[in-house]
């Protein structure tokens, strides 16, 4: 087929708009093809070639059973760098780039600090903050080695000097040390709740989504515990949390007593982010 003719079938076969449907058709033009979309435009008789043909044919198929486009190229935009993503971890949400955009606002000065994101995925929100905050000592963990390694990667390809270590927050944190900052978007989706999300989420790790099913706020917990014993006096803690179970967040606050809590709502409108002072 040429490619004004590929583009045309992925039409055929996506259950989305035109718009959207040749917006993931130069995509994977560009990512995996290495075809300059221009081509649709400029020379509509181009011929795909077999081996692209294949690559074009495969991912289509995957599209077609909702399967995220970030995790058939390998690649999502966060905060201005493309960060590597594939089935270990989350693919980065926008309103995780207010919670960064939060941290860096309140820390904009030249103030060096130790911040620890934990629960890292991809790393893209301790390495977006270590590449804006440069005085900051930022350390990535996460209990998923696949995980580790895909920060590993995104350390690499985006030049960061951040830490990265693997740790259960189920578990006591051994290392000796104390931070000024803990960051996290830990998995907070209600499980009983999963039939009704979208369904390109499932392809997502479970472990990154979902909170305990008899226990929503565990990791809220977890984290708080955690911050007992290893945030610094005057630390902060910056999460992303589940809009539906705010009455139950704050009930949680009542036993660790923060100094100020501080709730933020995402560009949808949701009570999303919450910042809270010791």
């Amino acid at each position: 087929m040429n490619i004004i003719e590929f583009r045309d079938f992925f039409r055929s076969q996506l259950n989305v708009s035109n718009k959207e449907s040749d917006y993931i058709f130069k995509i994977l033009l560009k990512e995996l093809c290495n075809i300059d979309p221009l081509k649709i435009a400029l020379e509509p008789n181009f011929l795909i070639k077999p081996e692209n043909d294949k690559i074009l044919i495969s991912s289509l198929n995957k599209m077609i059973r909702n399967y995220p486009l970030d995790y058939i190229i390998n690649k999502k935009s966060f905060f201005g760098n493309d960060f590597y993503v594939n089935e270990s971890v989350l693919i980065p949400r926008p309103e995780t780039e207010e919670l960064v955009q939060w941290v860096i606002d309140d820390n904009n000065t030249n103030d060096k600090k130790k911040l620890i994101d934990l629960g890292a995925g991809s790393g893209c929100i301790g390495i977006s903050i270590s590449k804006t905050l440069i005085n900051f000592d930022v350390t990535l963990a996460d209990i998923s080695k696949e995980a580790l390694q895909v920060c590993n990667i995104n350390k690499d390809n985006l030049d960061s000097n951040v830490k990265i270590i693997e740790y259960d927050l189920n578990t006591e944190f051994t290392k000796n040390q104390l931070f000024d900052i803990i960051i996290s978007n830990p998995p907070y989706l209600d499980y009983s709740k999963k039939d009704e999300i979208d369904n390109n989420v499932n392809f997502e790790p479970y472990i990154a989504l979902f909170a305990p099913i008899d226990n929503p706020l565990h990791f809220y917990k977890q984290i708080l515990d955690f911050a007992n014993k290893n945030l610094n006096r005057d630390g902060q803690i910056y999460l992303e949390i589940n809009p539906v179970f705010i009455k139950e967040f704050k009930d949680l606050l009542i036993k660790f007593k923060p100094n100020d809590v501080n709730f933020r709502e995402d560009f949808r409108g949701k009570k999303r982010l919450v910042k809270l002072s010791f």
